[in-house]
């Protein structure tokens, strides 16, 4: 509960995104990765074993870098975890900053080998699924199946209807409604989310003539009302749980229909100035840079079959933005790699 908590700030952002024992190498190394003779089982000793270990490899599969990364974490964990038990304050401050340091020098490690071959957006995805920390939460896993059956079934829910001015005005009118009327208990909540997501689907459909239109009063409302969720959960009116996996598998709808959509419009060709060019190019990459560890945890098996079918389409997509933005295009396949540097650089 209380891990679920600690996400509230950063699922409502994104919606407007224990130490474990394992089997270290035995050479030691100083802070440049080089091996030195004495055996250091201090935490820092532990943190430069692992740095020269990881300086020996070259050029990993995707699934080999995302158990390297977990691996990571777990001798992360492990180092701090120590250090905190440290009881000399002196001896304790001098290894806090020798292991903040090595931790920034795996980390550039990391992003060596992310870039050391090229990348896929399913590679992206892949590697924020198997480094979740929320992977193997079989509790979690369970209340999400329990939910899930609410989020199929609005696929069921006809979308708005009306021209783009009546659908945006209908839009704007259920954010307010839902700010008026506040969200009190999960049936307000599975109300609010059902409504918008009819709300959604029809703004998307109108997407390609939205070049210029004011949006910020939508953001803002919609932030607003998933923290009426929260505040709700403070309430005790709905368990933190219900809050964190409704709104994490909201999202995940969201950014699935939004990217579906880019991609489609793009084959329609309904993208042809330079200005929707660059939005669909934001848009199309919201997957792969906004979903954290707890909501790509959530994705059911149909989702992840949905995203890497975008994530094969949008090389293609991009190859057509770039000629609209008359770009060239030059370096659109290091992009997955360096959007996977970038997720590292948050771990």
């Amino acid at each position: 509960m209380e891990k679920l908590y600690s996400l509230r700030a950063a699922c409502i952002h994104v919606m407007a995104a224990i130490p474990s024992a394992i089997l270290l190498c035995t050479s030691c190394s100083d802070g440049d990765g080089k091996p030195m003779v004495h055996v250091n089982n201090s935490p820092a000793g532990t943190y430069r074993d692992y740095l020269y270990d990881i300086r020996r490899l070259e050029n990993l599969p995707v699934d080999t870098l995302a158990e390297r990364l977990k691996q990571w974490q777990a001798v992360r964990d492990s180092v701090f975890l120590r250090l905190e038990h440290d009881t000399l304050a002196m001896l304790h401050q001098n290894a806090v900053e020798d292991c903040r340091r090595l931790h920034d020098s795996i980390r550039m490690e990391f992003s060596r080998l992310a870039l050391s071959r090229p990348r896929t957006y399913k590679d992206m995805l892949a590697v924020k699924e198997r480094v979740s920390l929320y992977a193997a939460d079989k509790e979690l896993h369970s209340a999400a199946d329990a939910i899930r059956p609410f989020f199929v079934s609005l696929d069921c829910n006809p979308p708005y209807r009306g021209s783009k001015q009546q659908v945006m005005k209908a839009y704007r009118t259920l954010l307010a409604e839902t700010i008026c009327d506040d969200i009190r208990c999960l049936a307000d909540l599975t109300a609010y989310i059902k409504k918008e997501d009819a709300a959604f689907r029809a703004f998307l459909s109108h997407l390609h003539h939205l070049d210029g239109e004011e949006l910020a009063d939508i953001t803002r409302d919609t932030k607003r009302c998933c923290s009426l969720v929260f505040l709700a959960a403070e309430r005790n009116d709905i368990t933190y749980r219900e809050a964190m996996i409704y709104l994490a598998m909201r999202t995940n709808r969201r950014l699935i229909l939004n990217a579906r959509t880019c991609i489609d419009d793009i084959r329609d060709n309904k993208v042809r100035t330079p200005t929707q060019a660059q939005a669909y190019i934001w848009m199309i990459l919201q997957p792969y840079s906004s979903l954290d560890s707890f909501c790509i945890s959530l994705l059911s098996p149909d989702e992840r079959k949905h995203l890497d079918a975008l994530a094969m389409q949008t090389p293609d997509a991009f190859r057509v933005l770039s000629r609209i933005l008359h770009t060239g295009g030059t370096r659109l396949d290091e992009l997955p790699g360096m959007l996977i540097e970038a997720y590292i650089h948050t771990l």
